[in-house]
């Protein structure tokens, strides 16, 4: 986290949610919400995954333990992909080496 912050108040005026709902992110793991000097304040670096969170929330109508199911799917899905990717790097070297 680059210490660059979101004044919550604003983050709730900006995106038009409730409070209840980054409370629930905030409460599984899924944003961190910072508490300084009376404020409270949202980390830029977790707005893109509030974002995402949010359309999945309230266009899909998926709630926060469906959105942390999916996000951690996804992690999966990546780092499958990942490893896949390094795999198939691997048996082209091995594959050149050999013919």
């Amino acid at each position: 986290m680059n210490g660059n912050r979101l004044l919550y108040s604003e983050c709730l005026r900006i995106y038009e949610v409730e409070a209840s709902f980054i409370e629930s992110l905030h409460e599984v793991g899924l944003i961190h919400v910072v508490d300084q000097e009376e404020e409270r304040f949202i980390e830029y670096d977790d707005l893109p995954d509030l974002e995402q969170f949010i359309r999945w929330h309230y266009e899909m109508d998926i709630n926060v333990e469906g959105i942390d199911a999916l996000r951690h799917m996804l992690e999966k899905v990546k780092s499958l992909q990942s490893e896949v990717d390094q795999l198939r790097h691997e048996l082209r070297f091995y594959k050149s080496r050999f013919q």
